[in-house]
């Protein structure tokens, strides 16, 4: 993963020369060209299967989680995506994990090779459509990917464990339109509480944090422990 990094980096301090010869095109590799660029799945040949797919991940700890960026940017904007940890309902920790080209919201690709950015040619930009993110867990670590067309970053979140059935667990929101200089929530990882009424863990009901506002207040008022993942967009 770090060389994968360092190559990115790479790629984008050696383009600075030729920035001024960079133009926006749009993408029009098909998406599989796009998200499997190295077509190690042999995207072309998978159908019919994806649901269950998904569920033998998530059995096996791994989650994913696909968000399309709406509305469809139509202008360069600065762009982040931040992971803010809470401790006892107070922000302990935030920071941008997110890496793209200048910070905005764009990334580089070759329209005319499935690869994204080929040695000794000119690439073009096109605006972030989407992020992926997957989540891998064990008992005391979540890694989490965040993934978009222009680069990967993986990032290990701690979790804070005190009892034994104690656990934690993803929780989205579905209304995630950005708002130009505002920070938008998009998911959240969580940890149970104890309830002394009933002795034992309890966690939010909900699975869409944007559709009942009484879960969303129960869960981010009673976990002793979680992370907000957002997006920022701004000028």
């Amino acid at each position: 993963m770090k060389r994968l990094f360092l190559t990115f980096i790479s790629v984008l301090i050696s383009i600075n020369a030729i920035s001024q010869d960079i133009k926006y095109r749009k993408d029009e590799r098909s998406q599989n060209a796009k998200e499997f660029f190295f077509d190690a799945y042999q995207s072309n040949h998978t159908s019919g299967y994806e649901y269950n797919i998904l569920r033998a991940l998530e059995i096996a700890g791994i989650k994913i989680f696909n968000v399309p960026i709406s509305p469809v940017f139509e202008k360069e904007y600065n762009f982040s995506v931040n992971l803010i940890e809470y401790v006892n309902g107070e922000k302990v920790k935030s920071q941008d994990i997110i890496y793209t080209h200048r910070g905005k919201n764009v990334y580089l690709h070759s329209s005319d090779d499935p690869i994204p950015i080929k040695p000794g040619t000119v690439p073009s930009f096109d605006f972030i459509p989407k992020l992926t993110f997957f989540s891998q867990e064990n008992d005391t670590t979540v890694f989490l990917t965040v993934e978009h067309y222009g680069g990967t970053i993986r990032k290990p979140l701690k979790k804070n464990k005190v009892r034994n059935r104690q656990f934690y667990d993803w929780r989205a929101y579905s209304q995630i339109d950005w708002k130009l200089n505002e920070e938008v929530p998009l998911l959240v990882f969580a940890s149970s509480w104890y309830d002394d009424r009933i002795k034992q863990d309890r966690f939010c009901g909900t699975s869409d944090l944007s559709l009942d506002e009484k879960a969303t207040k129960e869960l981010l008022n009673f976990s002793p422990h979680y992370y907000v993942i957002s997006l920022k967009v701004y000028e």
